[in-house]
């Protein structure tokens, strides 16, 4: 089957950011979401498109060209009519394999299913699934129009002909598939869990404050953006659920840092909160007005 349609579930930093990267190479985009999220992907997507626009990335036509192939929707019966189903929604058992159960019921019979899980397997969310042979797992990194890498997972039922689908698919999003074994956290999100939480860790003995550890780590690595700037814009509560899970299958060594279960149980969640490890502006930028709290954290 041809993909042309693609139906994206969760609109937020993910979804958006898989909807803008296949939108620009041609493919028509239908962004699932509940609630608000509806309401401020538009404006979030032209807003990243604008910064490509600065940069002469991109020419004005072109964003209009983009923007038109996205459309939104509340409403899961949509989904009868796309080719592919992306889940990216928050990174819990039950409410992936829920939305991808309802999926199941109304997509046509070859649609295939992507699982965007950091930390869940496959083969358990694809028992709760009718086509399990069609579920694939895929780690995008955000920001994902900028990260041309991507994990490939499958189930133990996952056919060859999906596999093949689906790094064509990634392929042309002009990403490089590198496939791993289906284990919590896989590659990525393990490493840059680790890194958190361990400069967590320091700011909390007093090695050093939140400003200059990021720095040091952001510039010693060449970093695009540094390991806390990262943090808050995954989201904290993200993070904690992630190290959560970790510590439960791997021990202790992902306990997660005094400081980060503080900044989630105070509500400093990240950009969404307008406050994490940074505070930031309307339009989720760093607010350089904004002072070092990290003595006071």
């Amino acid at each position: 089957m041809e993909i042309r349609r693609i139906g994206i579930l969760g609109s937020g930093r993910l979804g958006r950011g898989i909807a803008e990267n296949a939108a620009s190479i041609g493919y028509d985009v239908l962004l699932f979401s509940q609630g608000a999220g509806n309401n401020n992907a538009p404006h979030s997507i032209e807003l990243s498109l604008n910064k490509k626009l600065a940069k002469w990335a991109l020419t004005e036509s072109e964003k209009r060209v983009i923007l038109s192939r996205i459309d939104y929707t509340s409403d899961l019966k949509d989904l009868a009519n796309v080719d592919l189903v992306i889940e990216a929604t928050i990174d819990h058992f039950y409410t992936k394999q829920e939305l991808l159960r309802t999926a199941d019921k109304l997509c046509p019979p070859d649609v295939i299913f992507i699982l965007t899980s950091a930390t869940l397997s496959v083969s358990d969310i694809a028992r709760g699934l009718s086509r399990p042979d069609l579920l694939v797992g895929l780690h995008f990194i955000p920001p994902v129009p900028k990260i041309n890498v991507v994990e490939l997972s499958h189930g133990h039922q996952t056919s060859e002909d999906t596999i093949r689908a689906v790094e064509k698919f990634v392929e042309k999003l002009g990403k490089k598939v590198i496939h791993v074994k289906e284990s919590p956290g896989l590659v990525n999100p393990r490493a840059l869990i680790t890194l958190i939480n361990e400069g967590a860790y320091m700011v909390d003995e007093g090695v050093a404050g939140i400003e200059a550890v990021e720095s040091i780590l952001k510039e010693s690595w060449s970093m695009e953006q540094g390991p806390f700037e990262m943090a808050d814009r995954m989201g904290l509560d993200t993070i904690l659920h992630w190290m959560e899970q970790l510590q439960e299958k791997f021990g202790d060594r992902y306990a997660p840092s005094p400081l980060i279960r503080r900044f989630v149980r105070t509500g400093r969640l990240g950009v969404k909160a307008k406050i994490g490890f940074f505070a930031y502006t309307q339009d989720g930028l760093i607010d350089k007005t904004w002072q070092e709290q990290g003595d006071q954290a």
